[in-house]
């Protein structure tokens, strides 16, 4: 009994995790990568500005799991795609800027899967041949990579889905930690960002040489925070005071105003 429980919770999670792939180069990869989804359960793709992801070449390696392909939602930029999520989890084998080395989704697994206990979460892959930007990291509120031996080179894209998933499908058939509260969706969190910006411009504290690192650190204290909704707008309330202050009154040219939030 405990075991056919221990299933149903790996299953209803593993629906709960989308797969987000940003511009992949090469169709069979992408088929592959749809096959491996269909093998341990995820949810849906989207895809970011792809190939032809329904080249006969990811077509046949998606074998079974055609339907990925044919329904995926296809956007242009990540941002775009990691709007409505309330956790975006990237994956890197690089160290990026601000940010430092990725966790191993060997310990990081069990709390990701704790927010899928509240909804749907995405899992970020970058293109085959440099990986997610710096600009689409920011968009995650989690960095993972998977185990390598060193030295070596990165896991092919399909390999590195694979892998992810497996890894957490596994984690999802033992005991988790409580779920985490439900955070703010991607979306509201840029536009806050793109606010603070707005105002550390304003009152002289960004400059080009420190701009972006200000920026990043920002993010990383913000997302560990772990902001809900209404935390989110009470910051943008003040945000908007603020900025309406030190412009005296001017408009804002990211709609921040006297009003708390959109």
């Amino acid at each position: 009994m405990a075991s056919l429980e221990r299933g149903r919770q790996a299953a209803t999670l593993m629906r709960r995790i989308d797969v987000i792939l940003a511009r992949p180069q090469r169709p069979g990869n992408i088929g592959a990568a749809a096959r491996a989804m269909k093998n341990l359960g995820a949810g849906r793709l989207v895809l970011v500005a792809p190939c032809d992801h329904l080249a006969p070449e990811a077509l046949q390696l998606a074998y079974g799991a055609q339907e990925l392909l044919t329904r995926a939602a296809v956007v242009p930029t990540l941002a775009e795609a990691v709007a409505s999520y309330r956790y975006v989890v990237g994956t890197t084998i690089r160290s990026h800027r601000g940010y430092g080395p990725a966790e191993l989704i060997t310990t990081a697994r069990r709390a990701i899967l704790a927010r899928a206990r509240l909804g749907r979460i995405a899992v970020v892959f970058g293109s085959e041949q440099n990986g997610l930007s710096n600009e689409e990291i920011a968009l995650c509120h989690r960095h993972i990579r998977l185990p390598m031996a060193q030295p070596a080179p990165s896991y092919n894209l399909a390999q590195a889905v694979l892998l992810t998933l497996y890894e957490l499908f596994t984690a999802a058939r033992s005991p988790l930690p409580p779920p985490a509260r439900m955070t703010a969706p991607s979306g509201e969190l840029e536009r806050m960002y793109a606010e603070w910006a707005e105002l550390l411009t304003a009152i002289g504290f960004l400059n080009d040489r420190q701009g972006l690192r200000t920026m990043t650190d920002l993010r990383r204290i913000l997302n560990r925070a772990g902001l809900d909704t209404r935390e989110v707008r009470v910051l943008r309330g003040i945000l908007g005071q603020a900025v309406w202050q030190t412009t005296g009154g001017e408009k804002s040219g990211l709609r921040i105003s006297k009003t708390k939030a959109d």
